[in-house]
């Protein structure tokens, strides 16, 4: 299975983040599947990055020229790319299901554009939200708001799947029927 994850970049954040994707990385590694991430060397997709190549995993990272000099060096295969907008396209491409660790704007944004492109082209992939303490009910209960006022599909908001831990998350995507 070719699992996107989507995560923070940025340095300055709890430990239990971090563990989070080192947990996620070594189960995509032991399981055989591939990881797909934006490429780069920073805090969480790094120790995603890291975690599924120790394990045995490959590592496909989508990488930015313009960061090329911070690309991870576990990247089994990188593809690089000129722009954000490319970059979650290639992303999506290569992906069979979608996973949102803890994680800011882009990482909204990346879930957001995976949604909305397998609305339009009505793919049935998956996308997994690890809701550690909550951080993901705000949308979780914005997008129930959307359905119940027609203005987003059951069968869209069906797709996204909130996990309250770890193992709950990787649990569900042992059980993805692809």
């Amino acid at each position: 299975m070719r699992i996107a994850v989507y995560c923070s970049a940025k340095s300055a954040i709890p430990d239990a983040f971090h563990a989070d994707a080192t947990a996620l990385g070594k189960w995509i590694g032991e399981g055989g599947h591939t990881l797909v991430y934006g490429g780069l060397d920073y805090s969480m997709m790094g120790d995603v990055a890291r975690a599924t190549a120790a394990a045995g995993g490959k590592v496909m990272g989508i990488v930015p020229r313009s960061r090329l000099q911070h690309q991870h060096p576990d990247n089994t295969v990188s593809i690089l790319v000129e722009s954000l907008h490319e970059r979650k396209q290639m992303m999506e491409e290569n992906a069979d299901v979608f996973v949102a660790l803890e994680g800011g704007i882009g990482t909204l944004d990346e879930v957001f554009a995976a949604l909305a492109s397998g609305s339009f082209f009505n793919e049935p992939r998956q996308i997994h939200l690890l809701d550690r303490d909550g951080i993901y009910q705000p949308l979780h209960q914005l997008i129930e708001n959307m359905v119940a006022v027609g203005l987003v599909a059951p069968n869209t908001a069906a797709r996204l799947h909130f996990h309250p831990d770890i193992n709950s998350l990787t649990n569900a995507l042992s059980n993805t029927q692809l």
